[in-house]
């Protein structure tokens, strides 16, 4: 392509000085989103005109490919632009809400005015560190780097910048054992001080061990959900906690999933059917909730509930630090110690047996214990001597 055939304002070659054998090679990328200004971009090339049209058709070819782009825009507004672009497309209110507390607590602070062309994975390392250094988890920093990695990674599709430096940063290890394992033991304590002055709670406790719901699907179950004669609930909503109030929504998966009960389950939401029918001196709305505090009008809040089995284990004594999340964990392990293989179990969880197996599974001195002993008996009986007479007649046989 000659220059005259090249679009007005897409690219142009300039001899600086001239006569020299020195080019300067532009080509229009746009506007800037920071300023609005038209953007381009530029390099220098040595060597003859005919040499430097050709080099500057290279250079046209590689910034259509993405291969060099600048602009003035900072990390405030890419996050702006990357947040309304998500809520665009409909990623899940919780999550946008989850996304806007780290950019306003966190990340705009920092980072907010800092150019996308001069951020470097230097840069992220040390914000990150300054985050430990507040005394913030692990998870949270993850959780942290997920919401710029993201922005970044919008950025480069959209031109903005050439490469996602938060793919360069380098993040402390998650120690999934940060949070202990709840013990059998510790469920029948909470569970019986739970009993003594509130039955809802103790229901709640009981269902979120043996569904390992999340603690918002627990308060979106309504008693149309429980299936009688076949012992299962239906998952299929959740009440999360927002900005303004709990609100409800679908599962965390988006799809509806059957959660099976056993008789023990079932003999729990009979108990509490019971109860409920006796305090309010009828029987509860079938369709009402099934955690309720009025009778099934209202749900329970699922902050309020998590708040409560906190509260629940500190009044323990000895006590014990507890969360709601926990019981999932507790189910996933328990699940998988009684000999459900991995895929039904993180059916009844609603998870991907890669996520459930590495985020859920946890262990207790109980368990190690169990499984050393198991693998100590398999090893013990291979070390044993050979004393059966079988044995015996074959060894000397082959010693012969």
């Amino acid at each position: 392509m000659t220059m005259k055939q090249r679009p007005k304002g897409t690219h142009g070659l300039q001899n600086r000085p001239p006569g020299s054998d020195r080019w300067i090679l532009r080509v229009n990328v746009g506007r800037d989103p920071g300023t609005g200004t038209p953007r381009q971009v530029s390099r220098v090339f040595r060597g003859g005109k005919r040499e430097a049209q050709t080099a500057l058709d290279v250079f046209a070819r590689e910034v259509s490919q993405g291969l060099a782009v600048g602009t003035t825009a900072t990390m405030g507004k890419l996050l702006d632009e990357w947040l309304a672009n998500l809520e665009r497309i409909g990623r899940a209110r919780a999550t946008l809400e989850t996304y806007r507390v780290h950019v306003e607590k966190h990340i705009r602070p920092a980072l907010g005015s800092v150019r996308l062309d001069r951020l470097s994975a230097h840069d992220l390392d040390r914000y990150f560190g300054a985050l430990a250094d507040k005394g913030l988890s692990a998870s949270t920093i993850k959780l942290d780097h997920a919401v710029i990695s993201g922005a970044l990674s919008q950025g480069v599709d959209w031109g903005w910048l050439e490469s996602n430096p938060a793919k360069r940063a380098r993040l402390r290890e998650i120690d999934r054992n940060e949070v202990p394992a709840l013990s059998v033991d510790q469920l029948r304590r909470l569970y019986m001080a739970a009993s003594e002055d509130d039955f809802d709670m103790a229901t709640t406790v009981a269902l979120a061990a043996i569904t390992g719901c999340r603690r918002g699907e627990l308060c979106g179950l309504r008693w149309s959900d429980v299936d009688r004669d076949r012992g299962t609930l239906r998952v299929e909503r959740a009440l999360v906690p927002g900005v303004g109030g709990q609100y409800l929504t679908t599962t965390k998966t988006k799809k509806a999933r059957m959660v099976g009960l056993g008789t023990e389950g079932m003999a729990i939401l009979a108990r509490y059917w019971d109860h409920l029918s006796e305090r309010w001196s009828r029987p509860p709305d079938p369709s009402g909730w099934l955690l309720s505090y009025d009778g099934g009008a209202t749900p329970m809040r699922a902050k309020t509930v998590s708040e409560h089995v906190t509260k629940l284990g500190q009044r323990l004594r000895p006590p014990i630090t507890v969360t709601l999340h926990q019981f999932r964990s507790f189910a996933a392990t328990e699940l998988v110690h009684q000999g459900v293989d991995l895929p039904t179990a993180a059916g009844q969880l609603g998870h991907s047996t890669a996520v459930m197996a590495q985020s859920y599974l946890r262990t207790t001195d109980e368990r190690r214990d169990e499984a050393a002993a198991a693998i100590g008996a398999v090893v013990g009986r291979a070390l044993e001597p050979e004393t059966s007479p079988r044995r015996s007649s074959a060894r000397t046989a082959r010693d012969s």
